[in-house]
């Protein structure tokens, strides 16, 4: 029989890029939109996409696991994920599916995209109607959600670690600040991935380079930046082009390396797992 699961089951931008760094503090391995339900077996955890399109199908293959429905207000839910759509390159075949099930849509129809919110959570709510000790709702990006909530769900310690909390506008601006000092689309695309026609849709006419040194960072606003390093051959280089202070982006470069530790660690906890579990299977007497 498979073993139990912690399942993120709320929609993207919902906060769960924040649950699964949470995830990594507290040392479990987990895996964010995981390609297929065989892919989770190989994790403690996994969040978004397929975990929230197919449940139910998780419950059954998964018996006693527990799941986290993260949730948001659905005007600023609807505001964030159509600003994200905007920014990410057209999402593969199977991917598409699957967003079409959940959302109802593969665009941003507004009306569509807010009807499949509130269907998602009357969903889950109805599941699990008769079963509240295996669901935490948890609004992260609201500021209702710590430590003490998530732990007491999952039966572990509270870290001395700040709860993890993500700010989709750092990375926006970040786009912005880019074309605001760099002029071309095209370049900015390269370093950030994002659509051309994305970034030749956001208006720089009223940004202020302030902005951006005022906002808490977030994963992908550091990976831009650390990138736009790269492109310009280094950090002084990189803070003449772009106007911005040596320490800011050193800070970012720092941020970015402890994450990448992090990642080689939850790696590594997951394979020295495996290898144990491997071990008692072969070599008990």
């Amino acid at each position: 029989m498979s073993r139990p699961k912690i399942l993120g089951i709320g929609l993207a931008k919902t906060g769960t890029t924040s649950l699964n760094d949470a995830f990594a503090i507290l040392g479990i391995t987990s895996i964010g939109c995981p390609g297929s339900i065989a892919a989770i077996k190989r994790f403690e955890a996994a969040t978004d996409g397929i975990v929230a399109d197919r449940f139910e199908a998780l419950d059954r293959a998964f018996p006693g696991s527990k799941f986290i429905y993260t949730t948001r207000d659905p005007e600023s839910w609807l505001n964030s994920y159509t600003r994200y759509h905007g920014r990410k390159n057209p999402s593969l075949p199977g991917h598409a599916d699957m967003t079409r099930r959940l959302y109802g849509t593969t665009g941003t129809e507004r009306d569509i995209l807010l009807a499949a919110f509130k269907r998602h959570e009357r969903h889950v709510f109805e599941y699990f109607r008769d079963r509240p000790n295996d669901l935490l709702i948890m609004d992260i990006v609201g500021g209702r959600a710590d430590w003490e909530m998530l732990c007491n769900f999952l039966d572990r310690p509270v870290p001395a670690a700040p709860f993890p909390t993500s700010n989709p506008k750092f990375t926006d601006n970040i786009f912005r600040h880019l074309l605001f000092y760099l002029k071309d689309p095209v370049v900015v695309a390269k370093i950030t991935r994002a659509p051309v026609d994305f970034l030749k849709s956001l208006s720089i006419e009223d940004y202020s380079p302030t902005e951006l040194t005022g906002e808490e960072p977030t994963k992908r606003g550091d990976r831009i930046l650390v990138k736009s390093c790269k492109q310009f051959g280094g950090v002084s280089r990189a803070a003449e082009i772009l106007h911005l202070d040596t320490d800011f982006l050193a800070a970012a470069i720092r941020r970015h390396k402890e994450r990448k530790v992090l990642r080689r660690k939850r790696k590594s906890t997951f394979i020295g797992k495996r290898l144990r579990k491997l071990k008692r299977l072969f070599y008990s007497p």
